[in-house]
């Protein structure tokens, strides 16, 4: 007997909560049905019917139904508010609609992500790509404003104005550009920034030649990487090539302008100072003092005695390989022969 005041309730209860956002989603002909089914399989129990309501709609949060079924997820919220003050308030019929409605719109919301997934494949594709570049933190308004783009499609899709947005393809190229950019920002931009430094700093003055190789090669990276955007190592490299030359340009000039700045006595305590670097890396390397010589011929000999001295290492160390594989080999042999064979065996 307590199906006929169930439906009446039911009824009641969802036209009084279908709310300005109904007007917007698509209504589904067997919503009222299947809500009403719901509901009778609690079978006065408002506690289980909630439980279930709040289980399902954590699911829901964590699978970002937020993003998938937005406007369904507005209904939910209001339902869930609902069922919740019901409850509260000991008014179990309103609570137990409330929560069937909750899980039907629910239901809903999980086929309308589906049907997202399958429309707007190419865009979702590309939007988990510029996440993973991190674009969100690196153009974060250039990323939210093509994200609003994707989801004024879903709306589209989920208020049932249409089932096949015509305008993917210009956001799937915003996309794309973003793509690039991103990693023009991340691989190109530093080396363009230290480069501009530089010249404000007069690097072109200071330090021509290294300055002019410095600007061709950061301008040659960008075309590279516009070129070549897609292979993610290359465009790394390349990018990490052109902020080291931009670097190093920048210390140049200002090592550059420094000398032509000193007094004969300053020049004198840079070259003293410069020797001085050079004898504590000789002394790293075990070498004889060099200061009798010039600090050219200082560096080339350091650099000499470093590479005798890595080749020397290098050959001790096979040579320890060696020597090390071998008592291995000795030993697994001399483990062979004290095994017990099952002639010995009891």
């Amino acid at each position: 007997m307590q199906y006929p005041l169930l439906f009446a309730l039911l009824m009641v209860t969802l036209v009084l909560s279908s709310g300005c956002a109904s007007k917007r989603l698509a209504q589904n002909d067997r919503f009222d049905q299947i809500t009403f089914a719901k509901a009778a399989k609690f079978s006065g129990d408002s506690e289980r019917a909630l439980g279930e309501a709040e289980v399902k709609y954590e699911a829901a949060i964590n699978a970002n139904m937020d993003f998938y079924a937005p406007l369904h997820m507005e209904q939910v919220n209001e339902a869930l508010a609902l069922a919740r003050e019901s409850e509260l308030k000991g008014i179990q019929s309103d609570s137990i609609i409330a929560s069937a409605k909750v899980i039907t719109l629910l239901q809903l919301a999980e086929h309308n992500k589906s049907k997202i997934e399958v429309l707007l494949q190419p865009l979702l594709k590309q939007k988990l790509i510029l996440e993973q570049l991190n674009s969100p933190k690196v153009l974060p308004a250039e990323f939210n404003n093509l994200l609003g783009d994707i989801k004024e499609l879903i709306t589209e899709i989920e208020e049932g104005t249409t089932h096949s947005p015509s305008n993917i393809d210009p956001v799937l190229a915003d996309l794309k550009r973003l793509e690039l950019d991103t990693l023009l920002e991340v691989h190109w931009q530093p080396a363009k920034n230290t480069l501009e430094k530089a010249e404000n700093e007069d690097a072109d003055k200071h330090a021509p030649k290294s300055f002019a190789f410095a600007k061709e090669l950061v301008e040659q990276t960008e075309i590279t990487i516009r070129a070549n955007y897609s292979d993610r190592g290359f465009v790394s490299k390349e990018g990490l090539a052109a902020l080291r030359a931009a670097q190093h340009v920048l210390y140049v000039a200002r090592d550059a302008e420094r000398l032509t700045q000193l007094s004969s006595k300053h020049a004198e305590d840079a070259v003293l100072q410069f020797e001085s670097l050079l004898a504590q890396i000789g002394q790293v390397l075990n070498a004889s003092d060099l200061r009798h010589m010039a600090l050219q011929d200082q560096a080339s000999a350091l650099a000499q005695y470093a590479e005798i001295h890595g080749t020397r290492l290098i050959s001790q160390l096979r040579s320890q390989i060696v020597k090390l594989e071998a008592q291995l080999l000795a030993a697994q042999a001399a483990e062979e022969k004290i095994k017990p064979t099952k002639e010995d065996m009891p």
